[in-house]
């Protein structure tokens, strides 16, 4: 080199990068000729300065020798950074709407967590375009890094969560890709080298690892701990209440009470509610019934009484305790008084309260907001004569009996559940149905009853398995008592 040169183009680094020095200071380093003019015109020489002149550029390797692959290192860094934003996107919508929405207070945590993730992988898509160029940031392969092992870890989570359910979203697809992107991504920085860049790779690598554990335990804590261990307390019960005649001595006024409030610390949300008292013509037997009608009513009804005979019941009254849709509130109470006439002369010998109370646990599941205003009819409500004009599913009655639903989305309790598991519908029957020969209520009457359901169909064609709607925590409790026209008749002469 003679003392003319003032520019130094060194040999190509094994990414293909040329060093270039400037009366011996390095001003940056060239993929390519025409990199190397720019650098030269920020250093201050002449645009057209020939780079063949020997007395003053000196080519530390071939002119010609530039081992760069711009296409193949762009489309690298380009599938590193899609992989990441991809992963980012799902964290920061899944993060937002859990961190505000979310039913339970684990879940909000995670949401939170989520979008801390999504912005940590945001800052290593940011790092991937200085990584897969020149590397003027001394730390971007860490941050890369730090990134894949972020979406490793949440979409983990995501995998798990979504076998857990055994069911299929087509967001498992996304799940497996990030898999895969995972691996190809490791595999790609590893060809790179990154470990040497980093000045504490074992560090690094614990802080994913205890990363990973501590979001698996909040996962388990929050989705499938919480909601699961704490109690619901619903105090749920019937009563009659004190009986009392009419003025001609012909009509019993019988009041009873409901008991239905929330005295536990999760809020429930009704499916639906239903009372009904039911009369009952009964005969007293000295002989005692046969084996055939007392081995039925142990069956039917889980109970017989051998010398009583019951006739096919009257109902006298029937309502709902709480709006479909409503929630409760701990410390709310939609507990109920009603009164119902028992007609003294009517041969009725025994008075039956039955109560239905269906609901899902707020932290484990939320039914759509619409499902207050989905009411339906069986009947045509415009026609005088309530015409029959729709069946209901065959498992809920049968094509003659009249009924009322509502129905909507359940949603689960946060929106990683959401896309991790199918979309489901709830749906709350109340079944009038039509008297047929050896129904247990009167010819011309009815025995209201009320059914629940989730179900994939949203018109409830199908249920889904006890197994299958256990997650939601919907349950359905019954409450009834009996009372003889006699003892409520006593106690209104007292």
């Amino acid at each position: 080199m003679n003392n003319h040169t003032h520019v130094v183009v060194e040999a190509p680094d094994g990414r293909g990068l040329r060093a270039v020095r400037v009366q011996g200071e390095t001003v940056g380093r060239a993929w390519s000729l025409r990199d190397v003019r720019r650098l030269l015109r920020r250093a201050g020489l002449p645009s057209d300065l020939d780079l063949d002149d020997s007395g003053r550029v000196h080519w530390a390797a071939d002119k010609s020798c530039w081992p760069d692959r711009p296409l193949r290192r762009r489309a690298v860094g380009a599938v590193m950074a899609l992989g990441l934003l991809a992963s980012a996107a799902v964290l920061f919508y899944v993060g937002t709407t859990d961190a505000f929405n979310a039913l339970a207070y684990g879940g909000r945590i995670i949401g939170v967590t989520f979008i801390a993730a999504a912005l940590v992988e945001t800052a290593a898509t940011v790092a991937v375009c200085d990584y897969w160029g020149k590397r003027a940031l001394r730390y971007s392969g860490a941050a890369v890094l730090l990134g894949v092992g972020t979406v490793m870890v949440t979409n983990l989570m995501f995998l798990i969560t979504q076998i857990q359910g055994w069911e299929y979203t087509p967001f498992l697809l996304l799940w497996v890709a990030l898999a895969l992107w995972v691996g190809w991504s490791l595999w790609a920085l590893t060809r790179q080298k990154v470990w040497q860049e980093i000045p504490h790779p074992k560090g690094i690598a614990l802080s994913v690892v205890v990363s990973g554990v501590i979001g698996l335990a909040s996962l388990a804590y929050s989705q499938m701990y919480i909601p699961y261990s704490t109690p619901v307390e619903i105090p749920f019960n019937v009563s009659f209440g004190d009986s009392t005649l009419n003025a001609d001595g012909t009509v019993l006024h019988v009041p009873a009470h409901v008991e239905f409030r929330n005295s536990g610390s999760v809020r429930i949300y009704v499916v639906g509610t239903l009372w009904t008292v039911n009369g009952y013509p009964t005969t007293f037997t000295v002989k005692g019934t046969g084996a055939n009608v007392w081995k039925s009513e142990l069956w039917n009804d889980a109970e017989t009484v051998r010398h009583v005979i019951y006739s096919p019941s009257q109902m006298l009254g029937t309502g709902r305790l709480a709006d479909p849709g409503s929630w409760a509130d701990p410390g709310d109470d939609y507990s109920s008084d009603f009164v119902v006439d028992v007609p003294l002369r009517s041969g009725l010998g025994r008075i039956e309260v039955v109560a239905q109370a269906s609901f899902v646990r707020a932290d484990r599941g939320k039914l759509g907001n619409n499902y207050g205003d989905s009411g339906e009819t069986s009947w045509n409500t415009e026609s005088e004569n309530a015409e029959h004009i729709r069946s209901a599913p065959s498992w809920v009655a049968r094509p003659e009996d009249d009924f009322y639903r509502y129905h909507s989305k359940i949603y689960h309790s946060s929106e990683m559940l959401n896309l991790t598991h199918s979309t489901d519908y709830a749906t709350a029957w109340w079944i009038l149905p039509t008297w047929h020969e050896g129904d247990l209520f009167a010819k011309g009457d009815t025995e209201p009853d009320l059914k629940v359901s989730i179900s994939r169909d949203p018109e409830g064609e199908e249920r889904l398995s006890d197994p299958e709607q256990e997650p939601y925590g919907m349950k359905t409790e019954t409450r009834w008592t009996e009372r003889t026209v006699d003892q409520l008749l006593k106690a209104a002469k007292k």
